[in-house]
């Protein structure tokens, strides 16, 4: 606005709407000029708000904004253990299908010990990770609110562990004393192993190596013996022990191994070279799990990781073909992480979705577990303890059929 003459300072308090007076005097082609407009994010817009000055009125015309940018999502992390050949092959399963799921994911190599993930949780590097839970739960006795930050999502098939040793190596008890690599010594087949040990009451000389540099060492004889988890899928072994001079050590179900493992043996399909086609070998399954990292209850982080478990658990289908990993068919999504002394929570989302599929009472199995029951009472078949144990396997087998 121009203005020639008159008085300024009563001017001056007429403020047009949407104008701000100069600090200074200006002047146009002769005549001064009180008043301009508001510039946002200037420091006279900033002075006309501060002085209670009127914003500026909208312009009647103005470019078209630009056009948003869809936002790039963050990759879904899963971590696995690089000595752990068959959980890396499930954290890059993960990855394929949640990426297909709608939730693009990328498997990366870390340690999943209890010490690797305690460096982890001080990052940003993973959103989940598949683990083996008895070191996790003992690590977690010293620290109870440390498991809360780790939730798990999903009770995993057990790995096989296993002890390659040369055939004069008869037990497990030949290895007290002797010389043992358990793997990279951050690594979860080096904590893993350690543990089993102790619950056997072995002592062992330990050393620490990458699976393929001890193997090597156990051919030359420097070692006595070497510590394998996961070891179907693992690469090194497909050669090793074509000269019959190494075998898999059995290690018998005993009373001690009960809390925590559960059974398993190794075949000549898996290792032709190191297990007799005519005798399988007893040994034990690790306890494994997927769970999330760093998701608190109610924390940000645990509900962001559990719209991925759903969508985990809603696609779990697409885990079950034949380029996936086996163990994928071998999980009972509902399994607890749980022993006689210690459990694992679970990631809220994840027990809200179970809740939800969980089915209703079913009347006919009821109706025969009280007839199974009064039929214990006055018979010597079944026990009543029997009846349960038959009545659970029924429900599980029509949850299976539905």
């Amino acid at each position: 606005m121009l203005l020639a003459g008159g008085d300024l300072a009563a001017q001056a308090q007429k403020i047009p709407y949407g104008m701000v007076p100069y600090g200074r005097p200006v002047y146009k082609n002769g005549k001064r000029i009180l008043w301009h407009g508001v510039w946002r994010g200037s420091a006279l817009g900033r002075y006309a708000r501060q002085s209670g000055a009127p914003a500026a009125a909208k312009p009647l015309l103005a470019l078209a904004p630009e056009p948003a940018q869809p936002a790039v999502a963050k990759d879904v992390t899963v971590l696995a253990d690089p000595g752990d050949a068959r959980a890396s092959r499930m954290a890059r399963d993960f990855a394929t299908v949640m990426g297909a799921s709608g939730a693009p994911g990328r498997a990366i190599v870390g340690s999943t010990s209890p010490n690797g993930l305690g460096k982890v949780l001080k990052t940003d590097m993973a959103d989940f990770a598949i683990v083996s839970l008895d070191s996790l739960l003992s690590s977690a006795k010293g620290d109870p609110e440390w498991i809360k930050r780790v939730p798990f999502v999903a009770r995993l098939a057990p790995e096989t562990l296993a002890v390659i040793a040369p055939r004069e190596v008869k037990s497990i008890n030949d290895l007290q004393g002797k010389t043992v690599s358990f793997g990279d010594l951050d690594g979860a087949t080096s904590t893993s192993g350690r543990m089993l040990f102790s619950r056997l009451g072995v002592t062992a000389n330990q050393t620490n190596q990458p699976l393929p540099e001890a193997l090597d060492r156990l051919a030359a004889g420097k070692v006595d013996a070497v510590v394998v988890l996961g070891a179907e899928e693992a690469a090194p072994l497909g050669d090793f022990g074509s000269d019959g001079r190494f075998h898999i050590v059995p290690v018998p179900w005993s009373p001690t191994l009960e809390p925590v493992y559960a059974p398993a043996h190794v075949t000549a399909a898996d290792w032709p070279n190191l297990v007799s086609a005519a005798d399988p070998v007893e040994t034990v399954g690790e306890p494994m799990a997927l769970i999330a990292l760093d998701a608190a209850p109610g924390s940000p982080r645990a509900e962001a990781l559990g719209r991925v478990a759903r969508l985990f658990f809603d696609n779990y289908d697409g885990f079950l073909g034949d380029d996936h990993d086996s163990h994928w068919r071998d999980v009972n999504l509902a399994a607890e992480a749980s022993w006689p002394t210690e459990s694992w929570p679970r990631l809220g989302a994840a027990q809200s979705w179970l809740d939800a599929k969980r089915p209703s009472a079913d009347g006919s199995l009821e109706t025969f577990r009280a007839s199974a029951k009064s039929a214990a009472a006055s018979a010597s078949w079944p026990s009543a303890a029997d009846s349960d144990r038959l009545y659970d396997g029924l429900t599980r087998w029509r949850g299976l059929m539905q």
